[in-house]
């Protein structure tokens, strides 16, 4: 294949720069883009296709540094510029001298999120996407709702990928030395104290006071002194899923923390879009987690990742025959095994409530009376155990019992179950709550404990509660998440329910005893 550099102007004049891969035979070709703040080198972040083979079939590959970075002039807007710069990349791709004019766009997280933002505006010759692990928009990135913080994700990301790069940047630019990235990189630990020190950097108040951050990610104490949606720094980072008209393969993992969006992309789109989820997480698509094996068939290469990208981009870019065109396809897990479905939600799924006993049990059968409690004191919150987070250190499905000491969590416990039960969609904790204190976050984990006892975490979520009176009790929904699990015979349904789950969710600062009153329920999506 051939490789060159080349360069197109925006609209308003800015330089972006991408890196070309086509046939070495002259031609015109069919072009797969992807526009990436993270580097456009073949292995560079986000792509997890072997481009060599989408070349070898016939493919123009370009990747591009989006505006601000890399070797692209302009200043980084984070997602908020994306729209208008990826229709103007899309025509470019569309109307090059080695192009057919029939354009693709792929790519994962920001790459992917690039895709339907220049969706929307609907560039002519883009005729399929595939994002994969996408952000819902930029406020989604940032914060749950209810405007409490991803604080995990988004510091992590601003801190090691967002700095990281802007310190290359203004390497490669003359204006930073090498000397001023090893002060950096060894101000944030990395590599060996990089999880310390991100801890320690969520601790500090405010939140949106980050000394290490405020000149190479300037945008970050804006996003953290902004918790309202309606803002107006949040605007140009929406995607509007009714303008998009072309197909999306969307994808993404059971363990990653943009989940809830990407099923959320794939339910608004709709139409000819498909949708997989395997075993994965943000970053990892192999058949293990931390010592969870999902299986043989699990791993993206099980699947052959950039084969089923061929597949949808042949059908909709040259209007070959789709091999698979199955609507939904999903990874289940404990089953441990790939199922096709007929579209998302499953409709013949049951939302059977499991009911929280103030004697540690969860059960179908209803509780009517009782009350429990549990202290939530910022100074000493429940440290995050794996689940959808970003670190490096354990994420996913990794074991609870480390935590079993503490007695700030309740855990709520089913009967061996004599059969299996498969939870397959999206799980609520309906909770009534009071609390001493006048603002109470909830959490809740739902756990699949093992036979050996191993406590597996599947999905968590939490809710903030403001304005409580004395005595007052209010009802309030968790929204835990998605997922796929079959809990099989002699295992057991877990769930936990405490007042913090931190770095992963920034903190409540009022410290107090939330009480959790009957009847309080867990709502699972059950399959016949």
């Amino acid at each position: 294949m051939i490789e060159t550099t080349e360069t197109m102007t925006t609209r308003d004049g800015v330089e972006l720069v991408s890196t070309l891969w086509r046939p070495a035979e002259s031609g015109r070709f069919p072009v797969l883009l992807s526009r990436t703040p993270y580097g456009r080198g073949l292995e560079g972040p986000g792509f997890h296709l072997d481009v060599p083979r989408l070349v070898a079939a016939g493919y123009a590959v370009a990747a591009q540094d989006v505006r601000g970075t890399g070797a692209s002039q302009g200043a980084l807007r984070f997602i908020s510029g994306e729209a208008a710069d990826g229709y103007d990349a899309v025509r470019w791709a569309a109307t090059a001298p080695w192009s057919d004019g029939n354009v693709g766009m792929y790519g994962d997280s920001y790459l992917a999120i690039t895709q339907l933002l220049a969706a929307q505006e609907r560039p002519a010759g883009l005729r399929a996407i595939a994002p994969h692990v996408s952000p819902g928009g930029l406020y989604e990135c940032v914060y749950q709702p209810g405007g409490i913080p991803n604080l995990n994700v988004i510091l992590t990301i601003s801190a090691m990928v967002l700095a990281t790069g802007e310190l290359d940047r203004r390497i490669s630019l003359g204006t930073a030395t090498q000397e001023d990235k090893d002060r950096y990189l060894a101000a944030i630990g990395l590599p060996e104290q990089f999880g310390e020190r991100i801890q320690e950097l969520s601790e500090r108040l405010p939140l949106s006071d980050q000394p290490l951050l405020a000149d190479l990610v300037p945008f970050y104490g804006a996003w953290l002194d902004h918790p309202d949606p309606l803002a107006p720094i949040w605007r140009d980072g929406i995607v509007d899923h009714a303008a998009i008209e072309v197909p999306a393969l969307v994808s993404t993992g059971w363990h990653d923390y943009f989940l809830g969006a990407s099923i959320g992309h794939y339910e608004r789109l709709r139409g000819e879009s498909r949708l997989i989820v395997g075993p994965w997480t943000h970053f990892t698509h192999d058949r293990g987690i931390f010592g969870r094996d999902y299986g043989d068939h699990a791993s993206q290469d099980a699947v052959d990742w950039t084969g089923v990208h061929l597949d949808w981009f042949g059908h909709w870019l040259r209007g070959e025959p789709a091999r698979d065109r199955t609507k939904v396809k999903i990874f289940v897990m404990g089953d441990d095994a790939w199922r096709d479905e007929a579209d998302w939600p499953l409709a013949r799924a049951r939302r059977v409530p499991y009911h929280l006993g103030f004697d540690g049990v969860l059960s179908p059968e209803p509780v009517t009376g009782g009350s429990a409690e549990f202290v939530a004191d910022p100074g000493d919150p429940v440290p995050t155990l794996g689940g959808a987070v970003m670190t490096f250190e354990g994420f996913g499905p990794l074991d609870q019992r480390p935590l079993d000491g503490r007695d700030d969590v309740l855990r709520h416990l089913s009967e061996p179950l004599p059969a299996r039960v498969e939870v397959t969609g999206e799980v609520e904790l309906v909770a009534r709550v009071s609390s001493t204190a006048a603002s109470a976050d909830v959490t809740a984990k739902l756990i699949d404990v093992h036979p050996d006892g191993r406590a597996e975490l599947l999905i968590d979520g939490i809710a903030r509660v403001d304005g409580l009176e004395p005595g007052e009790v209010r009802e309030v929904t968790v929204r835990l998440g998605t997922t796929s699990n079959a809990f099989l015979p002699g295992h057991r349904i877990r769930l936990d329910v405490a007042g913090s789950n931190f770095p992963r969710f920034g903190r409540n600062l009022d410290k107090g005893t939330t009480t959790l009153h009957a009847p309080s329920y867990v709502v699972l999506p059950t399959i016949p």
